[in-house]
């Protein structure tokens, strides 16, 4: 599946979606299209600080579909989505003190902030790392590739 075409099936076809499997493609490419949006407009908004809001309407709007993409990619290996049970919440509590950070910087300033782009640029490597950490066993599973067969959650993905 290409990029785009991933995207808009996360966000637009199947954003409710938590039955039938996902590609690895499809998963990955709406993980990178969410990760990249939410960090551009964050690095804009330490210059501009009303753009935050945008980085929590961003993020409040990806949240959704990208549980369902992940349910899908866990049927797609044959696994429950009961495995997230532990992930979703650890994830959830670390964005948002990643946004409650960046709301309590200094008021706007006409330069880039380089300190705050270290700060916020070393916890989300964090937040990366202790969720591979803590959750290796679904990263292996979302990196895996995907039966071939049919399985209870539906049909191979092509």
């Amino acid at each position: 599946m290409k990029f785009f075409d991933s995207v808009k099936t996360v966000l637009i076809k199947k954003p409710f979606d938590l039955n039938g499997r996902a590609s690895r493609s499809e998963y990955w490419n709406f993980w990178l299209f969410s990760q990249v949006s939410i960090l551009l407009f964050l690095y804009f908004s330490l210059r501009v600080k009303f753009l935050l809001i945008f980085v929590i309407l961003i993020w409040v709007y990806l949240i959704i579909p990208g549980i369902s993409v992940t349910v899908r990619r866990l049927h797609d290996v044959n696994k429950s989505a009961n495995w997230l049970l532990g992930f979703v919440p650890f994830t959830l509590s670390a964005y948002v003190a990643l946004f409650v950070f960046s709301i309590t910087q200094d008021s706007q300033t006409s330069e880039i902030d380089l300190f705050g782009i270290l700060l916020i640029t070393t916890y989300i490597v964090g937040i990366m790392t202790t969720s591979i950490w803590y959750c290796f066993p679904i990263f292996m599973f979302l990196t895996q590739k995907g039966n071939g067969e049919k399985n209870k959650y539906g049909d191979p993905v092509t």
